[in-house]
């Protein structure tokens, strides 16, 4: 009797740890709380939301992204066999992540009343060369400058334009907070916080109607 019951408990246990695994082996772009909304030869751009004391599927990262986040929160997170931490998720805050060369699997949660929103930009360029000038421009600030990719934050107070003309790089402008209307090439778009618009690097980008002070993140891919 004794034997059969172990062995049920162990038969338990395996399932409970294959779940587990199963679990682990969701890319982050198929996990339920990811969406992606927006694939090309440069990014793919996962638009995450998890609902108030929501915990995301244990998923896998394993391509260089850029983390933008665009609501304060507080959060937490654990790898695959690993322990729990907490954070605070701050709006305009952004990192580099090196998933290609370091991946992981973990989950995510929201601690916070309210849902939590961030961006997982995936870097998918590969033949990239630093052919793009850093710009240079009192509303602009260097966030960080990885080898795929550089970060700006972007502030605007009530009544300031910005243009980034036509360059050799191509953007994915971010609106943190406020609201304008920006155009790039034949597209023109009402922004507010959490929008974004993908700009080729033909065609540059044009802010204006700046009602409020305004904060972006802009993602520049070298190529």
């Amino acid at each position: 009797m004794k034997n059969n019951l172990l062995i049920h408990y162990n038969f338990v246990f395996f399932l409970l740890l294959l779940n587990h695994v199963i679990h682990a082996q969701v890319p982050v772009y198929e996990e339920p709380r990811h969406k992606v909304v927006l694939l090309n030869d440069y990014v793919r751009l996962i638009d995450v939301h998890i609902p108030p004391h929501d915990t995301t599927l244990y998923h896998r990262h394993f391509t260089p992204s850029a983390i933008v986040f665009l609501t304060k929160n507080m959060t937490g997170s654990q790898s695959m066999g690993g322990t729990a931490s907490t954070g605070q998720a701050i709006p305009g805050n952004t990192f580099f992540a090196g998933y290609g060369d370091k991946p992981i699997a973990h989950r995510v949660w929201n601690q916070d009343s309210a849902v939590y929103h961030v961006m997982d930009i995936e870097l998918l360029n590969k033949a990239f060369t630093d052919s793009c000038e850093i710009i240079q421009n009192p509303s602009v600030e260097l966030s960080w400058n990885e080898k795929p990719a550089r970060m700006y934050k972007i502030h605007l107070n009530t009544g300031t334009l910005y243009s980034l003309l036509p360059g050799n790089c191509p953007h994915l402008l971010i609106m943190i907070s406020g609201s304008a209307e920006v155009i790039s090439g034949k597209t023109t778009k009402q922004m507010k916080g959490g929008d974004f618009i993908w700009c080729d690097y033909e065609n540059g980008f044009h802010i204006s109607n700046v009602v409020s002070p305004s904060d972006f993140a802009l993602l520049e891919l070298k190529k």
